[in-house]
């Protein structure tokens, strides 16, 4: 990647009037010929695969002396711009008589006849041979000196083939030379102009990066190597891992070279992930700062479709047909919205959607069709690694990308439930039941996958292979290495659903509303079945209540995400994966996909050690059978803590239930003392109104979660927390899933083949905590307390794990702790 060519690498690098322009037949079509409604809400028409497979079909039926896949490619001059034209036809046909011209067929393939295809889609599909026609006779042309006159008409044959019939379409029409050239020409016309536009931006952009200095005085300690590191990494392409501890500015050290290898045409855009909004909000921060010094930068940040979606906020109402009113015309409006974007330094969800509002867009599509546009993409993990989800913008090798992954800890487990999939039998049954009456062959569809799903339940019963059964639950632990293992059955039931939600798709109908979360899960199945691999397992439970009110649950759990994570990062020229807890490198690299070789840099705390007191408490024991035993000790632990210089003081469990029996304790014993407690399934004004009761000049006593939203990315500066207590070692939930990975990775099926505990539990467990801890010194002026209250901090194992920076003391019982945060907090108190 990193050795092509500025013209194929990035088209829109190249584009001046005194360069060749190059662009492909597919990429003039999708930019200039789209017109009217944006189809489908979902994963509508055919699979790649299928359509290969038809295509593959016809090809083969062609008559003698028929080329498959033909080659174009001419050159033209159009508003003083040359430019390269090109692609590959499916089929030609030579001239046979001379009443006959020559003739280009191409192939579409659907799930319904083509005169149900709405207007939209079948103007497309034509604007793309019109344009193949025109390269062809352009062809011909080119050659007239040297093989005679050049031929002035061509025959144009649509060949739909609907998947569902098994049977081919044809549509065949003639069309002259000055036909097809002017049509093409208003084509070319509008994508040279856009593409103009974009020059001149990225012209813009590239002077400012190279002017750009470093937006503060002076770099923190750590932050200038972490620069040059990302730099070389950015420059010469590859992967870098760093571990840099919470205060170091991350976001700054990372996006600061990054843009400066803009300016050097090192890459072409920036693709920066974050799984939380606090993140997202650093790193506009940190891009607002960076155009206070001069930067253009235009910046989207992609905001999740629920948070986005007109209709899903109640902004507006599906029409009679079930269809978004913004979706109708979405193309023909969209080229105005577009230019009203171009440039925009920060093009944020509230940006997009007051264009989208007075265009009447799809806010979340319309920053989609933005993301080719920009020079810095923010988002979630999601956009680049889930199979569903990634954007296809983003796989177009053409241009080199740079991806920056923030908090790279988390991606692991994301990872593994993007790869995963599962199907349960009550949805299914709701599902069905919400079709009933207006979409009656969806519905008896969907009540055939849930008989599916019975009839592998009975036979895994009837091999009576049960890895755990108890009074409520059985189940079963398939492997999907032979294929006569694997449930096809089910496989069949859903993609026959899927075929006739294909269908209403493509003819601008829509399922019934009520069923899209459940098809979204259905696609997805069929999605991760297409990719299982070794690292796959199947997993069925079953409930054993009496029918029709059984739970069943077919699960395709992925136990390690890390090949399907190499084959994303071969799209993009750099990859720097970067957090405060990355550690030990061994586990992190087989756990993300990252090269054993790639370079490993950890950078020590940018902060004095005396910022920080670490006590460990080893006389309390958290383990699951000695919380009854350990809540006391906790109460009387968190009241000494707090009581030793009164602030703000989370406190941080491994379970929601520990954290209700603690705290209930807690609230019987100290009255007096207000407690504020993170709720399962908070909503945003819930979790904005808890970081409200810690900010300055407080002094409040939260219960969280480590793991949670409170726990990760928030940056608690100054007196907003001057201690955290970490109750436990964070090992996750004991159950099915993880003792499959743990069992896997014993039996070195695992990239990571080391002790199974450690990788399922142990090395998890430590991230949270060092996540945890690292709320409290955020800047130079904070001070703060970390009690890490359980006997097993005390291990070798944990110990090896701990900070550098950490100057670790031991209390041996409450008295101890007091004496010493009293000791700690005295230059304080005094002060």
């Amino acid at each position: 990647m990193s050795g092509a060519t500025a013209p194929e690498r990035d088209s829109t690098t190249s584009l001046c009037d005194s360069a060749t322009l190059r662009v492909s037949v597919g990429e003039l079509v999708a930019f200039a010929c789209r017109r009217g409604d944006l189809v489908g809400d979902g994963p509508s028409g055919p699979t790649a695969q299928e359509g290969i497979r038809a295509h593959q079909k016809l090809q083969k039926q062609r008559p003698p002396g028929s080329e498959a896949e033909y080659r174009l490619e001419v050159q033209w001059q159009c508003e003083g711009q040359t430019l390269t034209l090109g692609g590959r036809v499916d089929i030609l046909h030579p001239q046979t008589d001379l009443h006959r011209p020559v003739q280009l067929d191409e192939i579409k393939t659907t799930y319904c006849p083509p005169d149900k295809l709405p207007d939209s889609v079948r103007q497309l599909h034509w604007a793309q041979l019109k344009v193949y026609g025109f390269c062809y006779l352009l062809q011909q042309r080119a050659d007239a000196d040297q093989s005679g006159p050049a031929d002035d008409r061509v025959a144009l044959q649509m060949l739909w083939h609907n998947l569902k019939e098994k049977k081919t379409y044809p549509e065949l029409l003639e069309f002259n030379w000055a036909e097809l050239e002017a049509f093409t020409r208003v084509a070319l016309r509008e994508y040279i102009q856009w593409h103009r536009s974009w020059q001149q931006h990225r012209q813009r952009v590239k002077a400012s990066a190279r002017a750009l200095a470093f937006p503060f005085n002076d770099y923190r300690p750590g932050q200038r190597e972490l620069a040059v590191a990302a730099y070389r990494c950015l420059r010469d392409g590859g992967e870098l891992v760093v571990e840099a501890p919470t205060g170091i500015g991350k976001t700054v050290s990372t996006l600061f070279p990054a843009i400066k290898a803009i300016g050097e045409a090192q890459v072409d855009q920036l693709v920066y992930l974050t799984a939380k909004n606090s993140g997202r909000q650093v790193v506009r921060e940190t891009a607002a700062r960076l155009h206070e010094k001069g930067l253009y930068l235009s910046v989207l940040e992609i905001q999740a479709r629920d948070k986005t979606c007109a209709c899903r906020l109640g902004l507006c109402s599906r029409d009679a047909d079930g269809i978004c009113p913004r979706t109708r015309g979405f193309f023909d409006r969209l080229p105005e919205a577009r230019r009203e974007l171009l440039g925009e330094p920060l093009i944020t969800p509230a940006v997009v959607a007051q264009v989208a509002d007075r265009l009447q867009l799809c806010p979340f599509e319309l920053s989609l069709q933005m993301l080719p546009w920009v020079d810095l993409v923010v988002c979630d993990f999601n956009y680049v690694f889930d199979p569903l989800v990634r954007m296809a913008a983003l796989q177009d090798q053409r241009q080199r990308r740079a991806l920056l992954i923030d908090e790279a800890h988390n991606l692991g487990d994301r990872a593994r439930a993007m790869y995963s999939a599962a199907l349960r039998r009550s949805d299914s049954r709701r599902a069905a039941a919400a079709c009933k009456g207006s979409h009656p062959t969806l519905r008896r569809s969907i009540q055939s996958l849930v008989k599916a799903l019975d009839k592998w339940i009975a036979e895994c019963r009837q091999n009576d292979t049960a890895t755990q059964a108890n009074r409520d639950t059985e189940t079963w632990v398939t492997p999907l290495s032979d294929a006569d293992h694997r449930p096809t059955a089910i496989s069949r039931a859903a993609h026959k659903v899927m075929a006739i939600v294909s269908q209403l798709w493509e003819q601008s109908q829509s399922p019934p509303e009520a069923i899209a979360e459940w098809l979204s899960t259905l696609y997805r199945y069929l999605t991760i079945e297409q990719l299982l691999a070794d690292q796959h397992r199947c997993l069925t439970r079953a409930e054993t209540r009496q029918p029709p009110w059984q739970e069943h649950e077919l699960k395709l759990l992925c136990l390690n995400a890390a090949d399907y994570l190499q084959q994303c990062y071969q799209q993009f020229h750099a990859v720097i994966a970067f957090s405060a807890t990355l550690r030990p490198a061994s586990y992190i690299t087989g756990q993300l996909g990252l090269g054993a070789q790639s370079p490993y840099l950890a950078l020590p705390s940018p902060f004095r050690p005396e910022q920080l007191g670490v006590y460990l408490c080893p006389y309390v024991d958290t383990r699951y059978r000695a919380r009854n035993r350990a809540t006391d000790a906790l109460v009387e632990m968190v009241f000494r803590v707090y009581q030793s210089r009164p602030g703000n003081y989370l406190v941080f469990f491994p379970s929601y239930r520990f954290l209700q029996q603690v705290a209930a304790r807690f609230s019987e014993r100290f009255p007096d003392i207000a407690l504020v407690q993170q709720e399962s399934g908070s909503s945003d004004r819930e979790r904005a109104a808890f970081l409200e009761r810690f900010s300055e000049g407080r002094q409040s006593l939260g219960f969280a979660i480590m793991g949670g939203v409170f726990g990760e990315g928030v940056d608690y500066v100054g007196e907003r927390l001057i201690g955290t207590i970490v109750v436990g070692v964070g090992l996750p939930q004991v159950n099915e899933e993880q003792e499959l990975l743990r069992r896997a990775c014993d039996a070195g099926d695992s990239h990571a083949a080391t002790n199974g505990f450690d990788i399922a539990y142990r090395y998890p467990g430590m991230t949270r905590v060092l996540q945890t801890a690292g709320r409290v010194i955020r800047s130079e002026a904070d001070r703060g307390v970390v009690i890490l209250a359980d006997y097993r901090f005390a291990d070798p194992f944990y110990r090896a794990l701990y900070p550098d920076h950490w100057q670790l003391r031991t209390c041996g019982s409450g008295e101890a702790l007091s004496d010493a945060l009293h000791r700690f907090w005295q230059p304080v108190h005094n002060g």
